[in-house]
């Protein structure tokens, strides 16, 4: 039961950021979380905070992007909670990305985030669509 719930609380919390509402994943944030996304693109971080993780998350957001969840595999207990999200990434008809999201919680706190997928295709997107990266990332 604890796996199911889990899993159900993963897909709406990350579906609700997705869509622009943050709150219930930040929620589920440690303060300390930590949020890997590799690569070159603007979008590349590796933050400490929960402050910086949402803020990644509203810029992402912003794109609005068709955000599908297709599966998520949880393991461990309470205290080691490891959670396997595999998702399909769209804007528009320009770009198109599947990739694997891995967290880490305790006791209910999302303590790490590593996002696994074709960073390139983000390069070659923000290269077609240079509007997307911030000012100090164009230059």
């Amino acid at each position: 039961m604890y796996r199911w719930t889990v899993a159900r609380v993963a897909r709406w919390a990350i579906q609700a950021a997705v869509e622009g509402r943050t709150g219930p994943a930040t929620r589920m944030m440690a303060d300390d979380v930590s949020f890997d996304f590799p690569g070159s693109s603007s979008f590349a971080a590796s933050t400490r905070t929960k402050d910086e993780m949402v803020a990644w998350v509203e810029r992402f957001a912003a794109l609005k992007p068709d955000y599908l969840v297709r599966d998520v595999i949880v393991t461990g207990p309470p205290w080691n909670t490891r959670v396997a999200v595999r998702l399909s990434d769209r804007i528009g008809d320009d770009y198109n990305n599947e990739g694997m999201q891995y967290l880490r919680m305790r006791w209910g706190k999302l303590i790490s985030e590593e996002v696994f997928l074709d960073t390139e295709k983000v390069v070659e997107f923000e290269r077609r669509h240079p509007e997307v990266a911030p000012a100090a990332a164009r230059a």
